[in-house]
């Protein structure tokens, strides 16, 4: 049995531990250094292995049984989420004592029945639960200790802890109301370079809790430049891919101390738009996220085998920071600008869809309505076509698709006002 700078004891007999060796946090799993490295999601587990990840993050428990088995097989380790209420969700969870014990029982139950399945890395008991700073431990706070308390008690061999935002007030909170967690997981987007100097401040009043990067991606909906109604613009895939990569350089190669990192989302996901964090499409194509990472953990890519590179899209000359407002029924022309010469091979899609103005960050959400086209004439990586009819808020998104299983896609917001 040995301590942390914390004080907080390790033993070399668990499956897996934490341990400080005086340049940062490590991980160690069946006795060997583990570097955390690899994504969120739930799909596509075979090919992160592939291109030389070792851990998956799920966000739930659904179906849990499967992903274990089917990580194990890959030789992926995973993270299992167990989901709670946030704070400030405003439902009376954390005050309802037969909710919560209903709740403990579950947990025990699911830490019993998995607590010996080979591929179980950690315990990450509520996702950006929006911890309060306070003087005295509260209803959320005390049912938080007590559900670390069950997970740690049923299952000593497998660390537990959280993850939320680079929040000044809720990592202290933490550290002063929790600190039995055995970690904290951060998920960071374009304030990622943000971590390592929390942690550098936080150490001069505390021994900071081993962390790690739980999330990390291109900028975020609620981080880039909106249009004139309040829509935000979002990168093509391939400009995304280079954002994975100048974050990768700058902070995740710059911190020592973190115990690794996981990139979101590996799979499709809704966020504002189907695209913007989905490193796959609906169908399983690739994006140069893909190959981006493939390259940043250590293996060799072939740019011959890369997706269709995008570098913007245009609405009569025009893009989306030109305040692109229409009438119903215009005729305009939309073109993808590439990077290169079109492939002759390319195929090309476009889609128009109702804004999703019901965005709100950290909520699930379902993709907003797709509206029928009327096309004039497509060629190549250009498309006439009408504008609706109704007023309001769209966007209309193009996509390339190569012979080799990737596609490229970019969308620009515009808005609908009839005289």
């Amino acid at each position: 049995m040995f301590l942390h700078r914390n004080d907080k004891p390790y033993d070399e007999a668990k499956t897996v531990y934490i341990k400080e060796d005086g340049k940062g946090f490590k991980v160690y799993r069946n006795g060997a250094y583990f570097k955390i490295k690899g994504a969120t999601g739930r799909e596509y587990l075979k090919d992160l292995a592939e291109i030389g990840g070792n851990t998956i993050r799920i966000y739930d428990f659904n179906n849990i049984e499967s992903i274990l088995n089917e990580a194990h097989q890959n030789n992926l380790a995973v993270i299992v989420d167990i989901p709670l209420s946030k704070y400030t969700d405003g439902d009376n969870f954390y005050s309802d004592e037969v909710q919560i014990s209903r709740y403990r029982d579950t947990i025990k139950k699911l830490v019993n029945t998995y607590k010996h399945h080979p591929a179980l890395l950690f315990w990450n008991l509520g996702n950006e639960l929006d911890y309060p700073l306070v003087i005295r431990k509260n209803d959320f706070i005390n049912t938080f200790n007590n559900f670390i308390e069950v997970i740690q008690t049923e299952d000593p061999n497998h660390p537990v802890g959280t993850s939320i935002i680079p929040s000044r007030t809720q990592t202290l909170s933490i550290h002063l109301h929790s600190p039995q967690l055995d970690f904290i997981g951060f998920n960071a987007f374009g304030n990622l370079n943000t971590v390592k100097p929390l942690i550098e401040k936080l150490d001069y009043i505390t021994n900071v809790l081993p962390y790690y990067i739980s999330e990390y991606a291109n900028n975020g909906p609620w981080e880039e430049e909106t249009t004139l109604w309040s829509v935000p613009i979002e990168q093509t895939s391939t400009k995304k891919a280079e954002q994975y990569m100048a974050y990768y350089k700058s902070s995740i190669l710059k911190d020592s101390v973190s115990m690794g990192d996981l990139v979101f989302f590996w799979g499709q996901k809704q966020e504002h738009t189907h695209t913007w964090f989905s490193i796959f499409d609906d169908e399983g194509r690739k994006s140069q996220i893909f190959y981006n990472l493939k390259s940043m953990w250590g293996k060799q890519t072939d740019p011959n085998d890369w997706p269709p590179q995008i570098k913007y899209m245009l609405i009569d000359h025009q893009g989306a920071r030109d305040t692109l407002v229409y009438q119903s029924q215009d005729v305009k022309t939309a073109q993808l600008i590439f990077d290169s010469e079109i492939d002759s091979t390319y195929q090309f899609k476009w889609e128009i869809y109702k804004e999703g103005w019901n965005y709100e960050p950290q909520k699930k959400e379902k993709r907003p309505d797709r509206i029928l086209m009327s096309v004039l004439l497509q060629k190549e990586n250009s498309i006439t076509f009408c504008i609706p009819e109704k007023e309001g808020p769209y966007r209309l998104f193009g996509y390339a698709y190569d012979q080799k299983g990737n596609f490229a896609t970019s969308n620009t917001p515009f808005y609908v006002l009839n005289k």
